[in-house]
């Protein structure tokens, strides 16, 4: 029985439960609480995790919650069959918050100039990298299908689909590689604390109405800023959001935190990079047992079912985007701009 266990590990009453921005939660001694599962296993980084929050902390960031220790002095408890950790929530004051943009545009802000301790956070002029390895593993596991044959329905899937995201993926690291070489070592903004992967649920909604937010000290990573923004659009853009919804909110993370002429180049090669197709197809591969594949063949169909939508969205890219390209200019990739 979870109070049981909340009592046991935590010496807490639950007076009321609740669901907060779909996590299990609960109130006590007139305090919210809520209970966030280990997804990923990676207890290492939960220092690292403490260190960026009490960082933002100090630097005036709002909304965020406090982890709450065991009664053995440990962040991760075992509740209900699963590791989780426990986070009470702030005392939301009363104040404007602004839109979403607005308020990752603070965040950033915030977080700029980390001191980085431990280097496996650090993203931060790391993307060619890791996405020419990436690249070159399912290059691998093409070949190897080519040779051997698909075996099951989501190794015809990757098949049949891989050498178009070939492509669009050497287009993206061209494009970086364009940028690196234009820029000659000089720095177009700096590094900051961001997200692995931002979207509608890396902060928790508390009043969606009012734009407030928990802003979850977990998948943090220290990256160009402008990660967090691509990855926030490339959300919408697979929600199929209108152009009205995603330049707004692009206008709002500027009037915030202004992009440079190198930022605006970042955001459009990050958002010709198809990270949601490598995510899905590299979950698959890499997991260790059959139960961990199940759904994947129709993720992976649903991915592939929104490319023209995101096609679609790159040719549009500096309307949608409010770019002033009297200001800042530089070329989309050729072939998108073509009929």
């Amino acid at each position: 029985m979870l109070e049981r266990e909340i009592y046991h590990h935590y010496n807490l009453y639950v007076d009321q439960r609740t669901r907060i921005g779909g996590y299990e939660g609960f109130r006590a001694h007139d305090r919210y609480y809520v209970l966030v599962p280990m997804m990923d296993g990676n207890y290492l980084m939960l220092q690292d995790m403490q260190t960026i929050m009490n960082y933002l902390n100090q630097k005036g960031e709002k909304d965020l919650p406090a982890w709450v220790t065991n009664q053995r002095g440990r962040v991760v408890s075992r509740v209900e069959g699963q590791d989780t950790i426990l986070f009470e929530l702030p005392r939301f004051e009363r104040s404007e918050r602004g839109s979403i943009g607005q308020q990752l545009g603070k965040f950033h802000k915030a977080g700029e100039n980390f001191p980085v301790m431990n280097e496996e956070l650090i993203r931060y002029n790391q993307w060619i990298d890791l996405w020419t390895s990436r690249l070159d593993q399912l290059k691998e596991r093409y070949h190897s299908i080519s040779q051997n044959g698909p075996s099951s329905e989501f190794d015809l899937l990757f098949y049949e689909s891989f050498p178009y995201y070939e492509g669009l993926t050497e287009n993206a690291i061209q494009y970086i590689v364009d940028y690196e070489y234009d820029r000659n070592g000089k720095e177009e903004g700096t590094y900051t604390i961001t997200h692995e992967r931002f979207h509608s649920g890396s902060w928790i909604p508390i009043k969606q109405n009012d734009n407030l937010f928990m802003k979850l000290p977990l998948n943090l990573v220290v990256d160009h800023p402008v990660r967090d923004v691509a990855e926030y659009v490339r959300h919408l853009v697979t929600q199929q959001a209108k152009g009205d919804v995603i330049s707004g909110f692009l206008s709002d993370y500027t009037e915030e935190k202004p992009l440079t002429r190198g930022g605006w180049r970042l955001l459009y090669g990050r958002l010709l990079y198809p990270a949601t197709y490598f995510d899905v197809v590299e979950t698959y591969y890499n997991a260790t047992r059959s139960h961990e594949r199940e759904g994947l063949a129709n993720h992976l169909k649903y991915v592939l079912s929104l490319e023209e939508n995101h096609e679609s969205f790159m040719k549009n890219f500096f309307n949608i985007s409010g770019l002033p390209r009297d200001v800042v200019q530089f070329e989309p990739v050729g072939w998108l701009t073509k009929s």
